[in-house]
This record gives C-alpha cells, sequence and structure tokens, in this order.
C-alpha cells in the first residue's frame, strides 16, 4: 500500500508527502503533463524501487525530472536508465518529434530552495512536451520539513516558467 501523509495543491503545483518511495496510484493532477521534483535520501533504496517509481511517473506523463537529496545522482542515473533501456526504448517517453525527449537533472551541490527555484523558473521540457506541461509536482520522501520548505518556497515564488 502506498501512503502519503498531506498534499497541498496550488493552481501551479502541489507538494506531496510520502512515506516511501512509491508512486501514489490514485494521484490526480490538473494537467496531462507535469514536472516532477523529488526531495529524498535514497542512499537505502534499491535500484528496483527507484526504477519502478520511475517507470510509474513517466507513465503518468512526467516531462522534466529533477532529484535532490542523499544519492540523488544515483536517482537521477536510474530514471535515464529507465527511460533508455526500458521494452519500447526510449520512443516511450519521448515527445512528437525525434529531438523531443524527457529532461532529468539532479541537484546534489544546491540547497532545496535552489532545487525548487530551478524546477519553478529553469525546468523546460523540450518544444513538443511543453504544451499541457506547467503544473510542478514536489515529493518529498519521509520528510515533513523538506514537505514544509517546499510549500512554503513555491507559494512565495514571483512566476513560473
Amino acid at each position: 500500500m502506498v501512503r502519503y501523509g498531506a498534499m497541498v495543491t496550488d493552481r501551479d503545483f502541489a507538494v506531496v508527502q510520502l512515506t516511501n518511495l512509491a508512486w501514489p496510484p490514485l494521484l490526480s493532477l490538473p494537467t496531462t503533463r507535469f514536472r516532477l521534483l523529488v526531495a529524498a535520501d535514497v542512499r537505502e533504496v534499491g535500484d528496483g524501487a527507484i526504477a519502478q517509481f520511475a517507470s510509474a511517473a513517466l507513465n503518468a506523463e512526467m516531462v522534466y525530472f529533477c532529484a535532490w537529496g542523499p544519492d540523488c545522482e544515483r536517482f537521477h542515473d536510474i530514471v535515464d536508465s529507465v527511460l533508455v533501456n526500458d521494452d519500447k526504448g526510449a520512443r516511450r517517453y519521448a515527445g512528437p518529434r525525434p529531438e523531443d525527449i524527457v529532461m532529468t537533472t539532479w541537484h546534489d551541490d544546491e540547497s532545496l530552495e535552489e532545487a525548487l527555484d530551478f524546477l519553478a523558473t529553469c525546468a523546460v521540457p523540450t518544444d513538443g512536451l511543453t504544451p499541457d506541461s506547467s503544473f510542478r509536482l514536489v515529493m518529498c520522501v519521509d520528510n515533513p520539513s523538506w514537505a514544509a520548505t517546499a510549500t512554503q518556497f513555491l507559494r512565495s515564488a514571483e512566476f513560473f516558467v
């Protein structure tokens, strides 16, 4: 069972507090596509669980992925691996043109606020994946203070690109 403690929503974003790294099966978002930042400590999370999460996020139409927290570079690399090595290949997650791909970043040398600012102002999908993708989703795993920081930061953001 996937449980999450709280979800704060706004017209431009949602912050979801997860108890573990698992995609919430009943999550409903206001746009077809979305940009995702996951704040998590994945040092003790297996590669398979991360890959399963990545597949679920991609199947839900994630078009930009940002990882933040301890071992976020490995998280990012596994998401990239899922994109490339899926049964149907990267074509499954590509946009209408060959150059339209899901973008991924990791933010290991930044504060959470800096990563959130990147999500709000710099995480722009490729042209073919941009339509109906303005919604930002932040998932904070097992850390209510990160969720509170994300909510406060995004509520005070002056603009979203």
